[in-house]
């Protein structure tokens, strides 16, 4: 195991039994959440940080195509979390969601483990170049901007969409869910991340899918990402906050992952000086991961 990396624990909830994606919570360092891929009704879960299943958060009035990612920040004073509806293995699809939703504070539960919520507002979207399977979406809230990368196109290409909140006179109407039709601006292909040899033998790397982003954070400074890959973390960092593409195209720090199956989830703790990686697999594994010792670029 990499030298800073421990395994917190696992997640061994039947009902999470796909993870494929992390957000820490922004109301509690303590807390985690994740989310089902495709197949699994619109829910998300809430972890503690050794992998037990606090809470069942049911949104209400949409569907799980086929989630891929969440993502959470502060914006405005609130703390939200964004639901990617964005996978499309065969790139068939002719449009894709994000639901954003105010984060439940879990500490007004009083014993509750299952409450249901309405997106604050959700977004469709489509690509400017046709249909593209994405599994990566983080928010740059500084920015007011929403990250995407693709997973299946020979190089990654990165998107992006405007971080947009409903209108006051929408929210004063009592207009529960305002859909925003958006088209995703294309910054353009990233270098292709690499695919060092590993300790073990990996399916991944025999499949080609060693290199392809499954899983993206930004962290709340905006300074750094973290882009995830089934065999490897790369951690990305600048002194000022900068061009994505750019920094997306310097060489990045790597972080081999203990062999997992599917490690397709990723997220930055609170304060940035460690990401949480899991898997799709149960029990999955929970892994922490401490950044102290990286070096600022």
């Amino acid at each position: 195991m990499p030298l800073g990396m421990t395994q917190a624990g696992s997640i061994t909830a039947p009902s999470i039994d796909e993870a494929s994606g992390l957000a820490v919570s922004r109301l509690n360092d303590k807390i985690l959440w994740v989310h089902n891929d495709s197949g699994d009704s619109a829910r998300i879960f809430a972890i503690d940080t050794q992998g037990h299943q606090l809470a069942t958060v049911n949104i209400t009035g949409v569907k799980n195509i086929d989630w891929e990612d969440i993502a959470s920040f502060v914006y405005q004073g609130e703390a939200y979390l964004l639901i990617a509806d964005v996978g499309d293995n065969q790139a068939k699809r002719s449009q894709y969601q994000l639901h954003l939703i105010k984060e439940p504070d879990l500490s007004q539960l009083n014993g509750q483990k299952t409450l249901s919520v309405k997106p604050s507002w959700s977004m469709t979207f489509t690509y400017p170049d046709g249909a593209h399977d994405c599994e990566s979406v983080a928010v740059d809230v500084a920015k007011q901007k929403i990250l995407l990368l693709t997973k299946r196109d020979k190089l990654p290409i990165l998107y992006e969409l405007p971080l947009i909140a409903p209108s006051a006179q929408s929210v004063s109407k009592n207009v529960s869910v305002q859909m925003i039709n958006k088209q995703a601006k294309r910054l353009g292909e990233i270098a292709p991340l690499p695919t060092a040899m590993l300790d073990y033998a990996s399916i991944y790397t025999w499949a080609g899918f060693a290199g392809k982003p499954t899983a993206i954070d930004i962290s709340a400074d905006g300074l750094s990402a973290v882009v995830l890959t089934y065999t490897h973390a790369f951690y990305f960092t600048q002194s000022q906050p900068g061009d994505w593409l750019t920094l997306f195209s310097t060489a990045p720090q790597e972080i081999a992952l203990p062999a997992i199956k599917q490690a397709e989830a990723v997220s930055f703790s609170q304060e940035g000086s460690s990401i949480f990686i899991t898997s799709e697999m149960l029990p999955a594994p929970l892994y922490k991961m401490d950044l102290k010792g990286f070096h600022t670029q």
